[in-house]
């Protein structure tokens, strides 16, 4: 028997690799979508099925209880793997409070329906939902760990930790649930209003003469980078533990906006980098009281987890792609 596996946000950047890796272990792959997809999950739609990962996927509202309900009963899933939430970039200008009372009513309503209705009906199903490390943006910790405490200043990381403690809840009542703390991670399926992103696809817009300038907000703030395709394989590790338990899935080391600049401009050998880029305050760029930067030590030790690939080769894979308009 085949298992199968439902992903939300399938078409997203972590979703679509988690597709990839479910049908190359053999599972039926599920996905929910929404009816309308945005040009990004598009191109990510048709990259999936040039590989040959057609997963079967369905419109439904995650904040509607009783229509997912009946998807639910329908599959009855042996995994949900639960990667869709609204959130904004650190380069996005959107930034308002009823945009984000939305994505805070949205991300909890959607994790809180999964929850209970497993509960009720689907004991047996496994879940993972997605967590971020926006969850320890007030936090006084220099390096977090599992046992940190949750504090932030945003809704998006309230939300992420609303979501986190019904994931406990539910597991104590029974449920294989578990939340993977995402730090940054990275690939060329990011949309392009993501900083890394948008520096790869300005830069090699730069060397090919297309244009003089483009603007980024803070370049001094750091980020605890890592690859999509390992974080995502760190979540199918935990689905497949014997004990659900929330982990930590970070590269455990900080570099600056500016650092991913310069890597990225001295592998397209664009000189004097800085007369490219204009400093535009318009940009959102939250400020924490602590460098976000994790510790995962414990997934190291009980799920053989790293974040392999570094850096300098994360820069190197997304200027080939963006290169070969290819999404790898």
């Amino acid at each position: 028997m085949h298992k199968k596996a439902l992903i939300t946000g399938i078409y997203g950047q972590d979703g679509s690799y988690m597709a990839e890796i479910l049908k190359d272990k053999d599972y039926v792959v599920y996905g929910i979508v929404k009816k309308t997809l945005s040009s990004n999950s598009e191109s990510i739609k048709a990259y999936l099925t040039s590989i040959g990962v057609v997963p079967i996927v369905f419109n439904v509202d995650l904040c509607n209880y009783n229509d997912l309900k009946n998807l639910l009963l329908e599959l009855c899933p042996d995994e949900i793997y639960h990667l869709s939430a609204y959130h904004y970039s650190s380069e996005s200008s959107l930034n308002n409070d009823y945009h984000e009372k939305l994505l805070f009513e949205h991300n909890v309503a959607s994790t809180l329906n999964i929850l209970s209705i497993c509960s009720e009906y689907l004991k047996n199903t496994r879940i993972v939902t997605a967590g971020s490390c926006l969850m320890f943006d007030s936090s006084k910790t220099i390096k977090q760990n599992e046992k940190t405490p949750f504090s932030s200043s945003s809704l998006y990381g309230l939300a992420k930790i609303t979501e986190a403690n019904l994931v406990k809840y539910y597991r104590d009542k029974g449920l294989h649930a578990s939340t993977a703390i995402l730090y940054n991670h990275e690939s060329s399926r990011r949309k392009d209003n993501f900083v890394t992103k948008k520096i790869i696809k300005n830069l090699v817009a730069v060397q090919n003469g297309e244009i003089e300038k483009f603007s980024l907000g803070n370049i001094n703030i750091t980020k605890d980078w890592g690859y999509a395709r390992d974080y995502t394989y760190g979540m199918f590790l935990m689905c497949q533990s014997s004990s659900p338990k929330d982990y930590i899935l970070a590269s455990g080391t900080s570099r600056s906006i500016r650092n991913f600049i310069e890597i990225a401009a001295k592998i397209l050998e664009i000189k004097n980098w800085e007369k490219h880029i204009e400093i535009d305050r318009k940009f959102l760029t939250r400020k924490f009281s602590t460098e976000l930067k994790g510790d995962s030590s414990l997934a190291s030790s009980e799920l053989k987890w790293k974040s392999m690939l570094k850096l300098e080769k994360l820069i190197e894979l997304m200027i080939k792609n963006e290169l070969n308009e290819n999404l790898e």
